[in-house]
């Protein structure tokens, strides 16, 4: 016959193990068929895939589909990433579906940000082509500036070098003519005096000697006494014969 310890010991044990028996269907409710703790729905939007492979109908295939087609709005659009009606209604009383959060907004921010360095990128590209341009522009025009310019004044210093080519082509021309006919030389301006630098005397208009010497030069009469001629007595042509 037991002693009255161990009869202590089995009713102790007996005890106990019936409290387990009547509270474990209730912690196992609790718990939840993800087995985490308070019954904790998944998120089908952040859930990892071992965590989603713990859902009933859901193996390793399933939770990659269900990975693949977030994010996800409502439970029903799982059917959109290839998981069957059963399985999703199996499913519903133990996921839930949060807001695309942060996961979702920081993508929308990034896309956003990247949008804007595109623009930006955009933006100084165009504003470097219209600066190179403008540069462009402005150079072409500083060159045909400066290409006008210098066919003005080659324009205008060959027009003097004709002009004055002219005029030394004139003034050769009229004495080659004066030495050849011994026609006097015409004053550039009238009242002018003819002077004889060969004789330091000068003729005024009417002399037989106005402008026919061989050496001499025009001056106002002016001029001529200054530089020290004097006034030769007049000749006409009929004293001369």
């Amino acid at each position: 016959m037991k002693s009255p310890s161990v009869r202590r010991v089995f009713w102790s044990a007996s005890a106990t193990l019936a409290v387990l028996l009547a509270i474990a269907p209730a912690l196992v409710a609790q718990a939840g068929p993800t087995g985490q703790a308070g019954g904790e729905k998944i998120d089908l939007n952040t859930a990892s895939r071992a965590a989603l492979e713990t859902l009933p109908g859901v193996d390793q295939a399933t939770a990659k589909q269900i990975i693949a087609g977030r994010p996800y709005t409502s439970v029903a659009d799982l059917s959109k990433a290839g998981v069957s009606a059963s399985t999703i209604e199996a499913i519903t009383p133990l996921v839930k579906v949060s807001p695309l959060g942060t996961a979702a907004a920081a993508t929308g921010k990034g896309t956003q940000k990247a949008a804007t360095g595109v623009g930006k990128g955009a933006d100084a590209a165009a504003s470097g082509i219209e600066k190179g341009a403008d540069a462009t522009a402005k150079g072409i025009q500083k060159g045909a500036n400066a290409t006008a310019t210098g066919v003005e004044k080659g324009v205008s210093a060959a027009s003097k070098g004709v002009q004055k080519g002219a005029e030394a082509a004139a003034s050769a021309a009229e004495k080659v003519d004066r030495t050849m006919t011994g026609a006097p030389q015409t004053p550039p301006k009238a009242g002018m005096v003819w002077a004889d630098t060969a004789t330091k005397v000068y003729y005024k208009e009417g002399d037989s000697s106005y402008g026919k010497t061989s050496k001499g030069k025009w001056l106002t009469e002016q001029e001529a006494v200054k530089e020290g001629y004097l006034l030769a007595k007049p000749k006409t042509a009929v004293e001369n014969k």
